[in-house]
């Protein structure tokens, strides 16, 4: 933070033991010493309060991380023996009572996939009218 070598040290030495006097020099060393202290240890509280602070942040998110996490996995979890029981029973119970379940109503399928277009299928013209009986043409007089 400060940049202070040892020559400057010495000139503010210097200055202080000719201001001061040989004689109060230890005494105002010894209280420099404690105001300097108490600055560092204020600065130190200072910092362990902001890191606590940080730290706490970041705990609330990551337990807000680990829930939501927690509450994908539950949700995209797939209990695949239990999915293959009930599978297997409602095949069987369809292939036995005709497609309705326990409850009476139908089953509907629910398809993974929107289903595909139909194939246009070319249609085949009209067949001809066949051709009537001479008979019935003429309404029967002929014969009689």
């Amino acid at each position: 933070m400060f940049d202070i070598g040892w020559s400057e040290l010495l000139v503010i030495g210097m200055l202080a033991l000719i201001v001061v006097g040989p004689k109060e020099l230890p005494g105002l060393l010894r209280t420099v010493g404690q105001y300097v202290g108490k600055a560092r240890s204020v600065a130190r509280e200072f910092q362990r309060s902001m890191e606590d602070a940080a730290r706490e942040a970041d705990i609330g998110n990551l337990k807000e991380l680990r829930d939501a996490k927690r509450d994908l996995d539950s949700m995209t979890r797939l209990d695949f023996a239990e999915q293959a029981k009930r599978s297997s029973a409602s095949l069987a119970a369809g292939g036995k009572s005709g497609g309705t379940t326990s409850s009476g109503s139908t089953k509907t399928a629910v398809p993974d996939k929107a289903p595909a277009e139909p194939k246009k299928v070319a249609e085949a013209p009209a067949p001809a009218p066949a051709p009537e009986p001479a008979a019935a043409r003429s309404g029967g007089a002929e014969d009689a």
